[in-house]
């Protein structure tokens, strides 16, 4: 899993470079913009599918990558530790929802192996039987004490281990999902240059 670090902001600023595509007609510069842009989206674009929210996720990833970078690299205003911080934050968050980093966390605390049994009557069928070899969820539970209390208020208090587990890594994903969507819904349009 990706993990984003802060981008290193520049001593000068873009007020104060002496770029010769600034020299050029403003025609020429959004023509050499856009044709640089086709370039650098078209890996995420190829890898794009219509089917799920990974890839809606991913699009939003990288625009951020390239708005932070853009904004970053100019320097042009006072604030922009600020933005620097709080895109890397929202980076960090987006590429641990798309990959559910929190919704399969609990399974990386026990070691399962897992058979798949022939149906008796009908060759084509397996049925599936887990065994779980070891486990240690007590250490997830430690983890996330308000998560559990949320999750055992909501349900019954009998849960098995493995199911509280389950569902206190489905609160946690959800609670960075609505934490990420809150901080692009309060930041986002801050982000300009």
């Amino acid at each position: 899993m990706k993990n984003y670090k802060k981008l290193i902001v520049p001593n000068d600023s873009a007020w104060s470079r002496d770029i010769l595509l600034q020299k050029l007609h403003w025609k020429i510069r959004y023509f050499l913009t856009g044709v640089k842009n086709i370039f650098r989206w078209m890996p995420t674009l190829y890898k794009d599918r219509d089917w799920d929210s990974w890839h809606i996720y991913t699009i939003l990833q990288k625009k951020i990558e390239y708005q932070r970078q853009e904004i970053i690299n100019a320097n042009r205003h006072t604030d922009i530790d600020r933005d620097n911080r709080d895109m890397t934050i929202v980076l960090n968050l987006l590429e641990r929802v798309k990959e559910e980093y929190y919704g399969m966390e609990f399974l990386d605390y026990s070691e399962t192996e897992f058979d798949f049994i022939p149906v008796e009557g009908n060759p084509n069928l397996k049925e599936m039987k887990k065994t779980v070899l070891s486990e240690n969820y007590d250490e997830f539970l430690k983890k996330y004490p308000s998560s559990v209390r949320k999750v055992l208020n909501e349900n019954d208090k009998d849960l098995e281990k493995e199911t509280l587990c389950h569902l206190v890594a489905k609160h946690n994903q959800e609670k960075a999902r609505k934490l990420l969507f809150k901080l692009l819904e309060q930041k986002i349009e801050r982000w300009w240059d």
